[in-house]
Parts: C-alpha cells; sequence; structure tokens
C-alpha cells in the first residue's frame, strides 16, 4: 500500500504544482516557473498516468478492503481539478447545495464546468444539482457527459444506472453496472447491483 500511497502523492504533488504555476503564483522554489500554456498538459499527464497506474491496480486487488483504499486514491485524485479557483469554486458550490440554495448552486456549477470542460466532478456535481431541482434528463444528460470526459468513472457509471433503472431502463443499466465491474471487479455493492437486476432481467422475460 506504500507503492499506491506514493503514486497518489507524486500524482497530486505534479498537479498542485504545476497548476500554482500556471494561475501566475509564487512557486517556493528557485527554479524559474513553466510557461502557462505548457503547466497544464504536464498536470494533465501526470494525473492520467496515475490514473492509469490505479486502475490497473484496483483490477487486481486481492480482497474488498485493498480495492477500498485504491478507490479512495481515484476519487480524491478525480476531486481535484489542477485549478486552486476550479477547487474554489467547487467548494462553494457544494456549499450552496447543503444549504438548500439550488439555483445558485446550479449557476456556479454551469459557471465550472464551461470553464473546466474536462473536468469530470464539475459534470457529475451538476448532474446532482440537477436532481435536487428534479431534473432527472438534465441529470442523466450530465452524467454521460462525465463519462465522455472520463470513460472510467465508475461512480458516473453507477449514479447513471440508477437513473436508467429508475425510468425502466434496466439492460442499459445492468450493462454501464459491468462497465463499472470490469474496472472494480472487488465492488461488493456494484456486484449485488448488477446480480439483483441480471434476476430481474430474466424474470420478465419468463
Amino acid at each position: 500500500m506504500q507503492a499506491l500511497r506514493f503514486i497518489f502523492l507524486s500524482a497530486f504533488a505534479a498537479v498542485g504544482f504545476f497548476a500554482f504555476a500556471a494561475f501566475g503564483l509564487a512557486v517556493p522554489s528557485r527554479a524559474a516557473p513553466p510557461e502557462r500554456s505548457v503547466a497544464r498538459p504536464i498536470a494533465a499527464e501526470a494525473r492520467q498516468k496515475a490514473l492509469t497506474e490505479l486502475f490497473a491496480k484496483l483490477r487486481q486487488a486481492p480482497d474488498a478492503q485493498a480495492a477500498a483504499q485504491i478507490r479512495s486514491f481515484i476519487v480524491r485524485l478525480w476531486g481535484h481539478s489542477g485549478s486552486p479557483t476550479a477547487d474554489l469554486l467547487m467548494a462553494r458550490s457544494e456549499s450552496l447545495m447543503k444549504s438548500a440554495k439550488g439555483p445558485e448552486a446550479a449557476a456556479l456549477l454551469d459557471r465550472i464546468v464551461a470553464l473546466y470542460p474536462d473536468w469530470t466532478l464539475g459534470w457529475r456535481r451538476r448532474a446532482q444539482s440537477a436532481l435536487l431541482q428534479g431534473d432527472s434528463e438534465g441529470a442523466m444528460l450530465d452524467l454521460d457527459h462525465a463519462l465522455g470526459v472520463e470513460s472510467r468513472d465508475f461512480m458516473a457509471m453507477s449514479e447513471l444506472a440508477t437513473l436508467m433503472r429508475a425510468e425502466g431502463r434496466n439492460v442499459p443499466a445492468l450493462e454501464l453496472l459491468r462497465r463499472a465491474l470490469e474496472l472494480d471487479p472487488r465492488n461488493d455493492q456494484l456486484r449485488q447491483e448488477a446480480e439483483t437486476l441480471e434476476r430481474q432481467i430474466e424474470g420478465n422475460r419468463i
């Protein structure tokens, strides 16, 4: 598990450093900060490399406990945009949602996805905001967009599958759960949901 922490911390340090430099802020180093045009691609590359390694570890996890720890690292990486401004806006939007200020949160999330369209968390949070306002169709569109940004986003898969099941779209929902299980085979909750839905589909065919 020390190796996993090293992967996560290395990626987080790279993303944090280059995002810091990209906004023209003082970097605690004697070295000159990288050019703004270079900083974000390098940060994104570091993030993707770390995610690829973590997903490989997740598929090979020996047990549920190890998988949960790896999953936590992945979710934490997704939670950081690499931009202090984006992270600040997200924290504010989440605070607004918790305070039941739906329209204000929605407006802020609209801004986040417009400014940072490649940040999958922005789309997932906007889907959550849409659901709170009773817009399940909008939520599904946002979750689908999240998967367009990050095809391995098992959280978006699970959430989208839940919404599809609510509409009776069980077959595509099961396909999503199976995709998520391919990435996270030690996830017992996903497996139980998939097995339950599979039995339901088979029962309807009889």
